[in-house]
């Protein structure tokens, strides 16, 4: 048997009274939530806080691309049903956290110093960070910074990005054609373009059915390859909803997204990465800077197109103590499709220290 799926049916009795409470805890998992907190730069962070009981650990959460704290629903209500902490943001540029179009601001290091300044605020020593897709880039730049706050690691469908050289998107495809076939990021060139914000903002439905498709089989069509993704939202292209997702998360998601500047400030991570906007810092970075010296678990989706699950153990190299990967039947987003899985594989690390 599979470890995940021997791990997931051992837990089935634990989850099971997770999963009791879960329509309930989604149901609630809304603005009304929310709080808000400033940094010292004067930039506005929502996030969705609950306290650990006892002395049981909190599970800090970052979204991916182009979403936003809801992406962990699932997660929050099974954590929370076992007394376990959790905090969710919205990260800079995205959800109702606030949207500058200064790419500047979104440099690594800077985005690091506001989400440990949440932790210091909320009252937080220690936290399990969890990251997916771009919040997986985002939990690499703050443990590097801020290594003393982590007491574990894990990384779903993106793993842990090491600083230290300029993100080579041209190799990065070129590799993927190699090795599969396709690009694993053809779309970025398109998020590049200067009319990208435009496109996505007459097209945001066509943008959400393309994020979210009916199934894994639309991305290696219309997303991996070279302007496929702007033919796709051009033709104002449209899927039905895949099983898993929620209509509160959509109609939310939708709310967000057609706010001023939000379809600038999503793309904001993937130009700061096309111009090298965290080079010079990661510069000043020694090779024991970059190490971790904590738990780390990985974890990617076998039919996952544009985050390889195979490129995930190269997270292997710069851990010290203690690394294990786990792949699952399902594609990108794993806390949504794959929910009972990743609730076993969250419960058992964390039980497991």
């Amino acid at each position: 048997m599979h470890v995940a799926k021997a791990i997931w049916a051992s837990a089935s009795a634990v989850l099971l009274s997770s999963f009791a409470t879960t329509a309930f805890a989604r149901s609630n998992c809304t603005n009304s939530t929310l709080e808000f907190f400033m940094t010292s730069d004067g930039l506005h962070y929502a996030y969705e806080y609950h306290p650990a009981q006892g002395l049981n650990q909190t599970f800090l959460f970052f979204h991916g691309f182009p979403s936003f704290h809801r992406d962990w629903d699932h997660q929050v209500a099974a954590l929370i049903a076992q007394g376990y902490g959790t905090l969710a943001p919205d990260l800079l540029g995205y959800g109702r956290s606030d949207k500058p179009t200064d790419i500047s601001i979104y440099n690594g290091k800077r985005l690091a110093g506001h989400l440990n300044e949440l932790l210091d605020h909320i009252g937080l020593d220690h936290v399990i960070g969890v990251g997916h897709d771009y919040g997986s880039a985002v939990l690499s730049r703050m443990v590097v910074y801020y290594q003393e706050k982590f007491e574990g690691l894990i990384f779903l469908s993106v793993g842990y990005r090491a600083p230290g050289g300029f993100f080579d998107i041209d190799a990065i495809n070129a590799n993927g054609v190699h090795l599969n076939g396709i690009m694993s990021f053809g779309y970025w060139y398109f998020l590049w373009r200067y009319d990208a914000p435009m496109v996505l903002r007459n097209h945001l439905d066509s943008f959400w059915h393309l994020v979210w498709p009916v199934n894994t089989t639309v991305w290696p069509v219309h997303l991996n390859p070279l302007g496929a993704a702007r033919a796709w939202l051009t033709a104002d292209t449209r899927t039905d909803d895949p099983e898993y997702m929620d209509l509160g998360y959509k109609e939310e998601w939708k709310a967000w997204m057609s706010l001023p500047n939000a379809t600038e400030s999503a793309l904001q991570f993937h130009r700061g990465h096309l111009i090298g906007l965290d080079v010079a810092d990661d510069e000043l970075l020694t090779d024991e800077d970059w190490m971790l010296d904590m738990p780390v678990l990985t974890i990617g989706g076998l039919n996952d197109s544009a985050s390889r699950h195979e490129f995930m153990r190269e997270t292997e190299q710069w851990t010290r103590a203690g690394y294990r990967h786990e792949n699952l039947e399902g594609g990108h987003w794993l806390a949504l499709e794959s929910t009972p899985e990743v609730n076993a594989l969250l419960l058992d690390f964390v039980r497991s220290r």
